[in-house]
């Protein structure tokens, strides 16, 4: 909802001014173009033109801002040729085409700078930066804003102020640890929007700052707040947004009637505006608000009835997930808990969808950062070869000119000849810079993007397994609870039984069947709390495991994950069994390295040898006997890690593929394709290399090389 507001406030400030009749305008303006010859006056009347047709037609504004960027040019109107620049990507990015976009208002940008005009340098930098921010990217999209918010105190326009302000305030709601910040932020916009008395910059920044306090437990300045977002939104679509958090706020305090009236008085609103996602939202808060009251059913149909709601607009949100969440929670509380799993289950699976949804966005923001940059630099390139193009055309002048005056003077001639070969020189000289320049640049571009996209590549993983850890804790606290809750109910039932005055027979053997029941809940108590204890460990690496390198024993390492690979396989299948072989070195010594980096490389490796001879010795003869071989040596300056299998190798036409991410050659279900594509950029990133050694249907060695100190 929060990004949902600062891009309405980003189109205000881009469209501001052109609500009137489209038609009218652009008959009016093309009649004014027709009459005027002056070029100056013409590339202005074809940006009103441009203007003119943003709401209606994109394309139509990209025609007549092209035509006065080009006519622009030619008179050589900077003034003119930045605002076209200007609209031609705002016709770019009404059709969400980012990259065309960006590009655009870049070259506008740079033209505002060469006239120093801070006006549209502010306005640029305020765009760019939202387009950034749309795009999740929020450290560019920061670096834009405060840029912005520059220019626009040092010309004291006091509305961009303002807007700048909040924009930057919200690149720090993001993220909830970045909060105090963005409060900082819309506090400094607060009283600016009062001033200027902007109802929507108003009522945005309020409804923030009411959050962040309510997040603060600081109910009564969140109330304050609330309440005038309430007075700000007055007669227009934002107001069940400020009555829904003005009701959360009561559910909070555990004031249930004043919960209900604001959560209804909102649904009625939404329900008047036909805006679903309000009314959902509206749903969901009553439907909180009986559960906290205990009247179960209430909250259920109220749940219900936020989910029809998202059926009629296909919702997949962060309101659809309170909604399942609340489904399962109820239908719990209900003792109904094959409709609580159902709910459960869904919630599970929208909270992936949720997660794919940023992990995409995430990518094609580092697609569109990289894109960007390769753009730019063919610009820069196009840029230098019109530059060399009209070097060279003065050349050609003087050397022409130096022709005629040949027929006049000899000793000219030799002169200009001679300045020629100076100027030929130089040029050459210029060329080679130039050249070597932009190889370096390109060479810059292309390491970049390598980091670019290990570093994307690791973080996602190390999000994706945090998140499997905690996807897994809730089921498991489910089960640790009702282990607990079983038992005590055995031990009632006991007691109940007793009063009943049953046969003694009878009685020693239901005895007997309910201690068996106790004795199985806490078996499944004890081994459910072995598990979670196992996810806690899964969060606390993702979390603080060390990026930094220390010394290490290699030899210790490499043993230490070999057995752990072996008994962890061992502890799976019961059937499973290899020899294992190790020939360590025995000068090795320690080297620096990240330890549990390569412990993963390492776990890996192995796991992989295991199940190749695993694999094989369900095909093969009764005489083959699984094995793994491990070794280490140093040599040439380098440690080398090897670690060799007898299984059935890898097929000659994947050789080349198998360290590409989510290429796998295991059956559908068995693999990731992550492993060997994550060991490769650890080991890279270590200043080393991966590669193999195999021959099909014999045996595959996988050798580590690691710099020796």
């Amino acid at each position: 909802m929060k990004m949902l507001k600062v891009l309405l406030l980003f189109f205000c400030v881009l469209y501001a001014g052109f609500g009137y009749s489209q038609d009218a305008v652009a008959d009016s303006l093309l009649n004014a173009l027709n009459t005027t010859t002056d070029d100056t006056i013409r590339v202005n009347l074809l940006n009103q033109i441009s203007k003119s047709y943003f709401n209606s037609s994109p394309e139509e504004a990209r025609k007549y801002a092209l035509q006065g960027k080009e006519l622009a040019e030619k008179a050589g109107y900077k003034y003119g040729l930045a605002n076209s620049l200007k609209n031609v990507g705002i016709s770019y990015y009404a059709q969400a085409e980012y990259l065309e976009t960006l590009t655009y208002w870049t070259q506008s940008l740079k033209e505002f700078e060469s006239i120093n005009d801070k006006t549209g340098i502010a306005n640029m930098l305020s765009n760019i930066g939202a387009v950034y921010f749309n795009q999740g990217d929020d450290e560019n999209a920061l670096d834009y804003y405060l840029n912005a918010l520059k220019y626009s105190e040092a010309n004291k326009d006091t509305f961009r102020i303002a807007t700048v302000l909040n924009n930057i305030g919200a690149v720090y709601f993001n993220k909830k640890a970045t909060h105090d910040k963005a409060k900082e932020y819309y506090l400094k916009a607060w009283p600016i929007c009062e001033k200027i008395n902007d109802n929507d910059l108003i009522g945005t920044i309020a409804v923030n700052l009411g959050e962040i306090y309510q997040e603060e437990n600081n109910d009564s300045s969140a109330l304050k707040y609330f309440e005038r977002s309430l007075k700000a939104y007055e007669g227009s679509k934002n107001i069940p947004y400020s009555l829904n958090d003005i009701g959360k706020l009561y559910l909070k305090q555990g004031n249930y009637a004043k919960a209900i009236q604001y959560h209804s008085q909102a649904l009625e609103t939404a329900e008047k505006l036909s805006a679903k996602l309000d009314m959902m939202q509206s749903y969901n808060g009553i439907a909180a608000t009986y559960f906290k009251k205990g009247d179960i059913g209430s909250a259920l149909t109220s749940y219900m009835q936020a989910q029809n709601v998202a059926k009629e607009i296909d919702a997949q949100n962060y309101t659809l997930k309170e909604t399942y969440e609340g489904l399962s929670n109820s239908y719990a509380a209900t003792g109904d808990f094959p409709n609580a799993f159902k709910y459960q289950k869904l919630l599970t699976d929208l909270k992936d969808s949720l997660y794919n949804i940023e992990k995409d966005k995430k990518q094609t923001s580092l697609q569109l950062t990289f894109d960007m940059k390769k753009k730019q630099a063919q610009i820069d390139l196009l840029t230098s070869d019109k530059a060399l193009k009209e070097l060279d055309l003065k050349r050609q002048t003087i050397v022409r000119n130096s022709l005629i005056a040949v027929l006049s003077l000899v000793t000219i001639i030799v002169f200009i000849l001679f300045r020629n070969y100076r100027i030929k020189d130089k040029t050459n000289s210029l060329l080679d810079n130039q050249k070597n320049e932009l190889q370096q640049t390109l060479n810059e571009l292309k390491n970049t993007q390598s980091l670019l996209i290990q570093s994307e590549k690791m973080a996602s993983l190390g999000e994706l397994t945090a998140g499997i850890a905690h996807e897994i804790q809730n089921p498991l606290n489910f089960v640790n609870n009702f282990s607990e809750v079983s038992v005590e109910l055995a031990h009632e039932l006991d007691e109940e039984l007793k009063t009943l005055g049953i046969d003694k027979d009878e009685m020693d053997n239901l005895e007997s069947l309910i201690a068996d029941l106790v004795t199985n809940q806490q078996k499944i108590n004890f081994h459910g709390k072995r598990a979670q204890s196992i996810i806690v460990s899964m969060l606390q690496h993702s979390r603080s495991g060390s990026v930094k390198k220390e010394p290490v024993d290699i030899n210790n390492l490499v043993d230490e994950y070999l057995r752990l690979s072996f008994h962890g396989l061992k502890a799976k299948d019961k059937t499973f069994n290899a020899d294992m072989k190790t020939d360590f070195g025995k000068n090795i010594g320690i080297i620096n390295i990240v330890p549990q980096e390569i412990g993963r490389v390492l776990l890996n490796l192995y796991n992989n040898a295991f199940y190749s001879v695993v694999e094989k010795s369900k095909t093969a003869h009764s005489g083959y006997q699984p094995m793994v071989i491990v070794s280490t040596k140093q040599h040439a300056g380098k440690i080398e890690i090897r670690v060799h299998d007898n299984g059935n190798g890898v097929p000659k036409k994947v050789i080349d593929k198998i360290f590409q991410p989510f290429f796998t050659t295991k059956p559908t279900g068995q693999g990731t394709g992550l492993g060997l594509s994550m060991s490769y950029d650890i080991i890279k990133a270590h200043g080393g290399n991966l590669s193999v050694e195999t021959k099909e249907g014999e045996f595959a060695e996988f050798i580590i090389e690691l710099p020796a100190r």
